[in-house]
């Protein structure tokens, strides 16, 4: 039989661990903004770009891993061993990662590998940036491969 009392506590403790996900998910969100702001104006006044395309980089695929972290602490819970989800990875993480690091691929100096951003063009288009979005997807794709599974 459960006990109330329980289940109201844990009610209870799911809205404070929600909530305390929420505020540090905000902090985050405004610590990110205020960083890349501060990059844009330095890359507008030295003309260098790298700095600000490594750091958003990193900072959307932490928000990626950081979207996915409550699912890993799901799996910590289950009983088994750890194993990656491969075909995930390799099918959804391999196309992100391209798209991530596809802007990269330009200022490379050597040819073939500028070739390898054709694809990625398609995307800048509409002057659209995706980059952001595949960023995240693959930080979210990366922390959601590790799974336990029973033995």
């Amino acid at each position: 039989m459960i006990n109330l009392k329980e289940g109201v506590w844990v009610k209870k403790n799911n809205w404070l661990l929600y909530f305390i996900y929420a505020v540090v998910f905000s902090c985050y969100i405004i610590f990110t903004n205020k960083i890349l702001i501060f990059l844009g104006k330095q890359s507008e006044k030295s003309f260098e770009i790298l700095p600000l395309m490594i750091c958003s980089m990193i900072l959307f695929i932490v928000l990626g891993l950081f979207l996915g972290a409550e699912r890993l602490l799901l799996e910590t819970r289950k009983d088994g061993k750890w194993k990656i989800n491969l075909p995930k990875l390799i099918l959804l993480g391999v196309p992100s990662l391209y798209a991530s690091v596809g802007m990269f691929l330009f200022f490379c100096p050597i040819e073939f590998i500028q070739k390898l951003y054709l694809p990625m063009m398609l995307f800048n288009a509409n002057k659209t940036n995706f980059l952001p979005i595949f960023q995240v997807i693959l930080g979210y794709i990366i922390i959601t491969s590790f799974v336990k599974v029973k033995v």
